[in-house]
């Protein structure tokens, strides 16, 4: 009776322990909802042609939500597509998002680079510990959209 006790009470509690996208991270959490439309607009945005990157620092649509300083949009090297804020979680600048340098997210500030080349957008010169503020990422193979969101 006792361990019952013990297995309910835990399975009360495992919906709150859910895992969350983004570690901690300094850069404010803004709202982010775009969905691209892999099938039209953005046709050649597919991992079969590599290493590839969108930024969006302004919305297309009334209906997008892009974050504090906009999104940045890649495809890795394992093809998986990922998203993350532009902001500098060392500087916190708005007004001067990270800027694409071949695989790295490059601080126009600070000078920081995040590799991009697997995903995590990993800080490299050890100005910052934080990584770029991820958000999730689905795509739908019958619709053909990526949606980003927070």
């Amino acid at each position: 009776m006792r361990n019952l006790r013990y297995i309910l009470f835990a399975l009360l509690l495992w919906p709150l322990s859910g895992c969350k996208n983004d570690q901690a991270n300094d850069v404010p959490s803004f709202p982010v909802s775009l969905d691209l439309n892999i099938g039209g607009e953005y046709v050649h945005f597919v991992p079969d042609n590599g290493f590839q990157t969108l930024t969006f620092t302004k919305k297309r649509y009334e209906i997008d939500y892009i974050g504090y300083a906009g999104v940045l949009v890649w495809i890795d090297m394992e093809g998986e597509y990922r998203a993350a804020d532009l902001c500098c979680p060392h500087c916190l600048l708005r007004e001067a998002p990270v800027e694409i340098d071949g695989l790295f997210a490059v601080c126009p500030t600070c000078g920081e680079h995040f590799d991009l080349s697997y995903g995590a957008a990993i800080p490299q010169k050890g100005i910052t510990r934080q990584t770029l503020r991820r958000f999730s990422t689905y795509y739908s193979p019958y619709t053909r959209i990526l949606h980003v969101s927070n």
